[in-house]
């Protein structure tokens, strides 16, 4: 009952967080969840940047550049942007941590079988890319240069792309074979 309260709990807060425009509403709710997170504010904190940090740079930089030719106010807007994107990355990753997400979707079947599926992708990729970094570490006596790493990093994406496009096609044909999908 717990864990299906505080799903319905982080569902209001996406869509509070989604819906209000307003900065001081982020910051409290942002310092609630701050004081709610207790011991796992830091680790929570570094997941959160480190998760979010690359795509909100490239977006910010680019309309920042933009409102620039366009001669528009752009500090508002991006500081608006990038505390939303924060505020529910911090309040997804306490969610994760503090809830089990397998009980709060125990109302529903359906939602527990994408849920399993969801897992179970994510279980295999990050076996997966540990296997190919321990594979690396293996073959390696030094550190492999700049050059090597950009090789590693590129023929790794391109298998999980790959193996992506085959699972999702794989998952989607099983999915309409239990009658998922009504077309």
């Amino acid at each position: 009952m717990k864990d299906k309260l505080f799903f319905v709990l982080y569902l209001l807060g996406i869509i509070a967080l989604t819906s209000v425009h307003n900065l001081w509403f982020f910051l409290g709710f942002l310092f609630v969840l701050f004081v709610i997170s207790g011991k796992s504010i830091v680790h929570a904190l570094k997941k959160t940047i480190l998760s979010i940090i690359l795509f909100n740079s490239i977006v910010s930089i680019s309309y920042i550049i933009y409102s620039i030719f366009k001669n528009q106010e752009w500090f508002e807007y991006i500081l608006l942007l990038n505390l939303r994107v924060f505020t529910i990355t911090f309040m997804t990753f306490l969610f994760i941590k503090r809830v089990n997400i397998f009980k709060a979707l125990s109302f529903s079947k359906t939602l527990q079988f994408l849920l399993v599926l969801s897992y179970s992708q994510i279980l295999t990729y990050k076996k997966s890319f540990n296997e190919f970094k321990l594979a690396l570490k293996s073959r390696t006596i030094q550190k492999p240069e700049r050059k090597d790493m950009y090789n590693f990093i590129s023929r790794v994406f391109y298998f999980f792309l790959n193996k992506s496009m085959n699972n999702s096609k794989e998952i989607s044909q099983a999915m309409k074979s239990r009658g998922f999908f009504i077309d």
